[in-house]
């Protein structure tokens, strides 16, 4: 009996288990983006709030023009949890004038679904724009933008599940520049592209694991009875 109990124990859990992962859905659509609420120093000199692409700095007599962000969207068709690329950041790293610079702007990052379809939802990221001082050393003059929080608060929600869009990553790098796991790098007046990776995942874990330890400490507990009760019978 008590071999009996425990089988049934580790298949139960093995079906909760599967469960948790077994739920799969189709998402489709495209992807559009702009950028709002950058924040500074006083004298901080920016432009294209609230579009697409957003300037920051005074290039003054340098003439190279400020430095920017460009944010270019994608179509798409995945599975939840599945890597892709939900758009594309151009950034141009000007040569400007020290306290006239941004420190950080939100990526607004809109996903429009055809499937399921009807939904629209936002997802926020906020992006650190590192302004370095410029050294005779290309790489440490090498300004950069960086990802410091991962995974938005926004989500939307299917079959009573909620989503999210989780930021993974770059990936096909073009240009003067380089990246790292969370941030992107431009040489000093270059230009370089960087791919926004991400995957649409569960907002909420599906079964929550208190639930599974839940259903596994009562059925162990079922399991303890029954062989103390064949113990005593015996």
């Amino acid at each position: 009996m008590f071999k009996k109990c425990t089988s049934i124990l580790l298949v139960s859990l093995g079906v909760l288990l599967f469960a948790s992962n077994s739920y799969a859905i189709l998402i489709a659509g495209s992807s559009s983006g702009i950028f709002t609420s950058p924040s500074g120093p006083s004298g901080m000199v920016v432009g294209g709030v609230g579009t697409d692409y957003f300037t920051w700095g005074d290039a003054g007599f340098w003439g190279t023009g400020p430095s920017s962000l460009g944010f270019e969207g994608n179509t798409f068709s995945v599975e939840h949890d599945e890597v892709f690329s939900f758009g594309t950041l151009t950034y141009f790293n000007g040569t400007i004038a020290s306290g006239s610079e941004a420190e950080s702007v939100n990526l607004e990052v809109t996903l429009s679904l055809s499937t399921p379809s009807g939904i629209e939802e936002d997802f926020s990221y906020n992006l650190g724009l590192i302004n370095t001082p410029n050294t005779a050393s290309p790489i440490q003059s090498a300004d950069y933008v960086i990802f410091p929080s991962l995974i938005p608060d926004n989500y939307f929600t299917v079959d009573g599940i909620n989503y999210t869009l989780e930021f993974m990553g770059f990936g096909n790098i073009t240009g003067s520049g380089f990246t790292t796991i969370d941030s992107f790098h431009v040489l000093e007046g270059s230009t370089a592209s960087a791919e926004l990776l991400g995957r649409i995942t569960v907002a909420t874990p599906v079964p929550e694991p208190s639930s599974i330890l839940l259903v596994g400490s009562g059925l162990f507990g079922l399991v303890m009875y029954r062989h103390r009760k064949n113990k005593a019978l015996n």
